[in-house]
């Protein structure tokens, strides 16, 4: 049976990939969200999975997802981005400290672990789920907050992206100045191909790529051992996963400037596909009961977070003349991450944002667990 439930956990998720490009008309459903739903399924059935396996293939996914969504970060490019679009990402990165520290103020008489979801959100909000997540280990919270910020947060990116696809443009243009169209200087089509996961592992590649790809996880690995082997030495432990979870967020970085590493295809979405992985294998450790009854304020705190870091980030935006593209996009860009950036492209209708737009997503999973873990030690009781 152990066999069998480390099998299901790894390939399940490439069939919930392989449907959705299926069935198009589902193609907005999240295969975060969905992964995280049947594991909650499978959680309450009446099948003897075992809740220690889960959670180890969880806690090894994420570390070894990291490095690999980074890998192929175009630091240079980000910083030869219009100031504008620069300036745009750092306010979206100060408006979720902000709204976190101001959020932390206000329910840390209510939820104990305050301080640890304060830095997960600011994870969540200015990178990804892979951050929310490493600050979350990190910070070593319990698997039924991690599991409700999770959610939570999934609910509302769910009702803020139907936003930015109908009627963001128009309300920002009330108040922010219209962008000015000017011709693309990178092309978008090796941008535009890592969007497309189900691709990467429903179509052949060719054989030099593929051993590319397993060459990179290699590496991803031994960029692993390396953090507990920094563990090791700085804390006696090969598990202090706040020195790991920074070791590897700053060695992915470092091979995002090798050449042979950045331009692998494929890494990016290897490293999203261990997210799912991970999200169906911690969706297997809840008990449906105790979701229900302990969402409320984990809800409310979430919520109060992600709306008032885009509310502060907007009117940022106006005060420093930011025009309405460049600030949907970066807020797309923090709240979200790459994988809505093209979309939300299509939707305001200017292709010029994507590439700007992608590179800061990826910058934001790159920061995401420095701002995080900074926001969690700033808040935390002493």
């Amino acid at each position: 049976m152990a066999v069998f439930q480390v099998i299901f956990l790894i390939l399940f998720p490439a069939v919930i990939i392989y449907m959705l490009q299926k069935f198009k008309k589902l193609s907005f459903l999240s295969p975060i969200l969905l992964c995280y739903v049947f594991g909650i399924i499978i959680a309450n059935l009446p099948i003897p999975f075992d809740r220690g396996i889960s959670l180890t293939i969880s806690e090894i996914s994420v570390p070894l997802a990291i490095p690999l969504t980074l890998f192929q970060t175009r630091f240079k490019s980000w910083i030869h981005l219009a100031g504008k679009m620069v300036l745009s990402f750092v306010l979206v990165c100060i408006s979720a400290i902000v709204a976190s520290i101001v959020s932390s103020l206000v329910f840390k008489g209510f939820i104990p672990e305050y301080w640890k979801l304060a830095g997960m959100l600011v994870g969540v909000y200015t990178g990804g789920t892979p951050n929310l997540v490493a600050v979350g280990m990190g910070l070593d919270v319990s698997e039924s907050t991690l599991i409700l910020a999770n959610t939570s947060d999934a609910i509302l990116g769910g009702i803020y992206f139907l936003i930015l696809i109908s009627v963001a443009k128009r309300l920002a243009g009330l108040f922010l100045p219209p962008y000015k169209q000017k011709s693309a200087e990178v092309e978008t089509e090796d941008i535009q191909e890592r969007l497309f996961t189900a691709e990467l592992f429903l179509s052949s590649n060719g054989r030099g790529k593929l051993y590319r790809m397993i060459a990179a996880f290699f590496i991803s690995m031994g960029i692993l051992v390396i953090g507990a082997g920094i563990s090791y030495i700085t804390t006696g432990s090969f598990t202090s996963v706040v020195v790991i979870m920074l070791t590897i967020t700053t060695l992915g970085i470092a091979c995002s400037f090798v050449g042979k590493i950045r331009n692998i295809k494929g890494t990016y979405e290897i490293g999203q596909y261990l997210i799912f992985v991970f999200s169906l294998a911690i969706g297997t450790t809840v008990n449906f009961t105790e979701l229900i009854n302990a969402s409320n304020k984990i809800f409310l705190f979430t919520t109060m977070v992600m709306w008032m870091a885009i509310i502060i980030h907007f009117i940022l935006a106006a005060i420093f003349r930011i025009d309405t593209d460049t600030a949907i996009i970066t807020s797309t860009a923090g709240i979200f991450g790459p994988p809505f950036i093209a979309p939300v492209v299509n939707a305001i209708k200017n292709k010029e944002m994507l590439v700007p737009g992608f590179t800061c997503g990826l910058v934001g999973y790159a920061v995401g667990n420095y701002l995080g873990f900074l926001t969690s030690y700033l808040v935390m009781p002493r």
